[in-house]
């Protein structure tokens, strides 16, 4: 699998210190990485879009690993879009990976299921001119990557869980997707739907 990751930072300096320590260390070793630091995480991610040249491009938060064998595993998949397990750890605890459902679904979730909400993560595997055909991110304050898989599905792309792949996400409650109040990310959520669909 011809692959880049992208790590997308803004602001505070020390989102660039997590993606010199943290992120960009768990990439695979020959798997070319891209790390631009803009004025938001739409652009800054956007910007290192541009500058992948593989079929494949896989968006990597500052904070967050790739655990090993993650590209063997995506490599097995035949979606466009291919979606990891996550595996999340806050103040020392982990928990067993396993791949999100939409909240309120209690079935394995696929490409239908994306209008309902997201079960994407960001570390999902797509097809790098897929992303660009549709735009590649939009300015959200939140799930600005669900808008984006949303939009490359509608664009016809197939979707598809690759439980082995596994993204290790470390939780922060001050973080961008928990620290806004439910009712503030059901707005946006209402907005992302608002703006695909009229």
């Amino acid at each position: 699998m011809e692959v880049t990751v992208v790590i997308g930072t803004f602001g505070d300096e020390q989102y660039r210190t997590w993606a010199t320590e943290r992120a960009a260390p768990s990439v695979p070793q020959g798997v070319p990485y891209i790390h631009h630091h803009g004025e938001s995480l739409a652009q800054s991610r956007n910007a290192g879009l541009e500058l992948v040249n593989t079929e494949w491009v896989c968006f990597l938060d500052a904070d967050d690993e790739l655990t090993p064998g993650y590209f063997d595993a995506m490599n097995e998949g035949t979606a466009d879009l291919r979606a990891p397990a996550v595996e999340y750890t806050q103040d020392g605890h982990t928990q067993s990976p396993y791949v999100p459902k939409v909240a309120g679904h209690r079935h394995a979730c696929y490409g239908e299921s994306s209008p309902s909400g997201n079960w994407l993560g960001i570390g999902t595997v797509a097809r790098t001119e897929l992303v660009r055909s549709v735009g590649g991110f939009r300015e959200f304050p939140v799930y600005e990557d669900w808008d984006l898989w949303l939009r490359c599905w509608l664009a016809r792309g197939t979707v598809e869980a690759i439980p082995e792949a596994v993204y290790r996400a470390h939780v922060r409650n001050d973080s961008r997707n928990r620290g806004p109040s439910v009712k503030e990310r059901n707005k946006v959520h209402h907005q992302i739907i608002e703006s695909i669909y009229g």
